[in-house]
């Protein structure tokens, strides 16, 4: 009975009615069921209809398959789920290896053609030296005179 607070008398009496037929009722919502369906026709037809095919259902005999009836087996499932999952990781891992052997082998080449490539270290030095002057704003030294001494990049 899931929110029967939010329900109409009809929609809780139709609730009431397959709970009852299950013997999962209590004393006082067996009284409000039967209360209701003294005033209601359509629920009381409702009711006779779910009763009735119930109880054809219930005492209807129980009917014998020609043949057994297939079924997966737990088991097998199991195993073909991780049969799957392991070729899923077996080619993630070759992909992943595929990849990351492309990035490694295909690394920095000297005659690329980069603009960033230097022969020695001298040279990079000298590189971020003039980048660093370039791109710092110049600071001036201003002595107790109020003249300038000395202008440098940080």
């Amino acid at each position: 009975m899931s929110r029967w607070w939010r329900t109409n008398t009809c929609e809780r009496a139709t609730q009431w009615i397959s709970l009852d037929l299950d013997g999962e009722l209590s004393q006082l919502e067996q009284a409000a069921l039967a209360r209701h369906l003294l005033g209601c026709a359509r629920c009381q037809a409702v009711s006779a209809e779910v009763s009735s095919f119930t109880h054809m259902l219930r005492e209807a005999p129980l009917i014998e398959f020609e043949r057994k009836a297939a079924y997966a087996s737990p088991v097998r499932t199991r195993a073909r789920r991780v049969r799957r999952a392991g070729f899923s990781l077996a080619f993630a891992g070759f992909t992943a290896a595929a990849v990351f052997g492309g990035f490694v082998l295909s690394g920095p080449n000297p005659g690329s053609g980069s603009a960033l490539v230097f022969q020695s270290l001298e040279q990079q030095q000298r590189f971020a030296d003039v980048e660093v002057r370039r791109l710092e704003p110049a600071v001036f030294v201003v002595g107790a005179q109020g003249r300038c001494i000395d202008s440098c990049a940080l």
